[in-house]
């Protein structure tokens, strides 16, 4: 069970975001903190949650809000989800799109790979060979609910470039903190425990809050304190799986 949770809403920005407190920027909440954080880069949020771990009363589920890994076809291309996250990691420097097309040539081999949305590839390509989402991601389409790919970059909704963003800086925390990945690690005894969420599962924000991001790491925090891990399919371990909040809605 985890008294104590860290919600972080992250951006793929290349740029800074306003100065002042904006929607789709980098928000973060922590239970014990108080009010949620506003960044306007990903390097100051970087520093900022890792700040915050270090002095929290563990243990700390931390949750961030992209895909921790791909459709289990490609991460058994890549070697499973530390080799993945090594590699984004070297990438880091290059951007998503750069990362996303290094990406594509590792796994589309002679065809094309299977990240979209970029300057050069803007659209899905077809024939589509592969298959885009992971089981957990299939099970809340089967709910009519509206995950997205990580191979989509752009778009609304995407998730695809602050996931590989994310997950460069997932994995420099994840060393700095000694932190658990749930569900490929055991959180059994662990300190912090890294998690993926998605907050749409909070469903619609009250008409008052003029920035989602805000209101949904707030909440989703709030949501998550006192949560026991659940148990998940085997895949699990492969692909990720997304852990949502008691009462999620199970569709429309």
């Amino acid at each position: 069970m985890f008294r104590h949770v860290l919600i972080a809403d992250w951006s793929a920005r290349s740029r800074p975001a306003p100065e002042r407190p904006a929607r789709d920027a980098i928000w973060w909440h922590a239970t014990w903190l108080g009010g949620p954080r506003y960044c306007r880069t990903q390097a100051q949020a970087e520093r900022e949650i890792l700040a915050a771990l270090r002095h929290a009363p563990c243990p700390v589920l931390a949750g961030f809000d992209f895909c921790f890994a791909m459709p289990a076809w490609a991460m058994h291309r890549l070697g499973g989800w530390q080799a993945l996250w090594r590699l984004l990691e070297r990438y880091s420097n290059a951007g998503a799109e750069q990362a996303a097309r290094r990406l594509n040539r590792l796994l589309g081999g002679a065809a094309q790979g299977p990240f979209w949305g970029m300057n050069d590839a803007p659209r899905k390509p077809r024939p589509y060979l592969w298959t885009e989402y992971r089981e957990c991601e299939f099970r809340l389409k089967h709910r009519s609910l509206h995950p997205k790919p990580v191979f989509q970059l752009r778009g609304a909704g995407a998730v695809g470039a602050q996931s590989l963003v994310g997950i460069a800086a997932l994995e420099r925390l994840r060393h700095a903190l000694d932190a658990r990945v749930w569900p490929f690690e055991s959180a059994h005894g662990a300190r912090i425990v890294f998690a993926e969420v998605w907050p749409a599962l909070l469903g619609r924000r009250p008409a008052s809050e003029t920035i989602p991001d805000r209101w949904q790491v707030r909440m989703l925090a709030r949501s998550l304190s006192g949560v026991r891990l659940p148990r998940v399919p085997p895949l699990a371990a492969v692909e990720g799986w997304v852990l949502e909040p008691p009462g999620a809605p199970a569709g429309e």
